[in-house]
């Protein structure tokens, strides 16, 4: 989602708060194949005010979340009123990048008044596209059926069948996308799936098989074994040794290497320059991001995207308060936290192929360490929900609204890869 920047300052203290973006918290919208297409946005039910967030070297900015939305790319699903939308307090959302997901329906209801169909319309005329959910197929909104581009099946609410019952109704007499919500397992994507249901918000896709899916294992070897070579600082001959019988584990290196997130201007042109440039202890954190990048075909690829926010998202938290050599190793925490999912075993087996500081494990396995309070505040952001932000935020000192931006941070620079 991207912020369009007024054009001159707000002229009052009233028009500056309408102007400022509400602290929201994202889940990931992933496709059938289990990929991120975009976000859900689960917005807090207090106001709290926006803070600095933190820049790539752990530096404060003056920013908010509405600069941080001037890179997301992938649309969000924002939640809204009609009055909202008629008084004009969501106008700075882009429209290139919004999905209105409309949440009142009855006159007099909790959600305020009815739809008001002429606001709908201006709005779909400015660009945006608007969500429904199932009450849309009610007769009485026959009228605004048109004017929705998707229409959301709240599985927390929903039994299965009649979910699936609502996709192929849809699908056959409206043009909008199905988007099932608080999708729990992966036999109800698959079922919703079948249905023709083509977007999905739940984090199933992160629980490993019941049965470790040695196929996976097998597709991260080379990957595993690159990790402990530049973990124990191998020769760099060994190292090269092992890219020379991978050049696609070689040429993705060297690509995360010379991006744009790698903050040289001299072009890598082989792992032994690499390692004189920055050293093997820098490579470690682009290894684990290759790991994250390079999911198997039996792995959801938001796995890895997962993965990579989280490790983002900590070590711009540990960048504000430890050192550059601990931010570094809180990235390769958040992305190894996930070794379960990417690798489809249980966690301790999974940790223990990989050679890793201590302090490493200890956050992963048992909460403990400095990078402990860092991995739990970036899985609580993950899930969106308010409770155990608000209690983290608590014990760490570390506002919730600072989370939700450096999350929102994460997720920009993910976003690149």
């Amino acid at each position: 989602m991207t912020v369009a920047c007024p054009e001159s300052p707000p002229s009052t203290a009233a028009e500056s708060r309408r102007r400022e973006p509400p602290p929201c918290a994202r889940r990931f919208v992933v496709d059938t194949s289990r990929s991120v297409v975009g976000y859900q946005g689960v917005p807090r039910a207090r106001t709290l005010s926006p803070v600095g967030r933190a820049g790539p070297d752990g530096g404060r900015g003056g920013s908010a979340e509405g600069e941080a939305l001037l890179t997301l790319v992938k649309p969000t699903f924002v939640r809204c009123t009609c009055e909202e939308l008629a008084s004009g307090e969501l106008d700075w959302l882009d429209a290139g990048t919004t999905v209105l997901e409309i949440i009142q329906f009855a006159e007099g209801g909790s959600d305020g008044s009815a739809l008001d169909l002429a606001v709908l319309q201006a709005t779909r005329s400015k660009g945006y596209k608007l969500a429904f959910d199932a009450r849309l197929l009610d007769k009485a909104y026959a009228a605004f059926v048109p004017l929705a581009s998707y229409l959301i099946l709240d599985m927390g609410v929903m039994e299965l069948d009649r979910a699936a019952a609502v996709a192929r109704a849809v699908h056959a007499h409206a043009k909008a996308v199905t988007f099932a919500t608080q999708v729990r397992t992966a036999a109800e994507f698959d079922f919703l799936a079948r249905a023709g249901v083509k977007l999905y918000e739940g984090l199933w896709f992160t629980q490993p098989p019941a049965t470790p899916d040695r196929s996976v294992q097998l597709g991260y070897a080379s990957l595993v074994d690159l990790m402990n070579m530049v973990t124990r600082e191998a020769e760099v001959g060994e190292i090269e040794d092992l890219l020379k019988r991978a050049p696609t584990l070689s040429f993705k290196l060297l690509r995360y290497l010379n991006s744009a997130g790698f903050g040289r201007h001299v072009e890598i042109t082989s792992f032994r320059h690499a390692v004189l440039t920055v050293g093997m202890k820098r490579l470690l954190r682009w290894t684990a991001l290759l790991i994250a990048g390079t999911p198997t075909a039996n792995i959801a690829p938001a796995v890895g995207t997962l993965a990579t926010v989280r490790g983002r998202m900590m070590e711009l938290l540990v960048a504000e308060a430890l050192s550059p050599e601990d931010a570094d190793l809180a990235f390769v925490t958040g992305i190894l936290s996930m070794l379960d999912a990417l690798l489809g075993m249980a966690l301790p087996d999974a940790l223990a192929l990989v050679t890793v500081p201590k302090s490493v494990a200890d956050a992963i396995l048992r909460g403990e360490g400095p990078y402990a309070r860092y991995l739990a505040i970036a899985k609580a952001c993950e899930t969106g929900d308010e409770a155990p932000v608000d209690i983290l935020s608590s014990r760490y000192g570390i506002s919730a609204t600072h989370m939700m931006v450096t999350h929102l941070d994460a997720l920009a620079w993910t976003e690149q890869w």
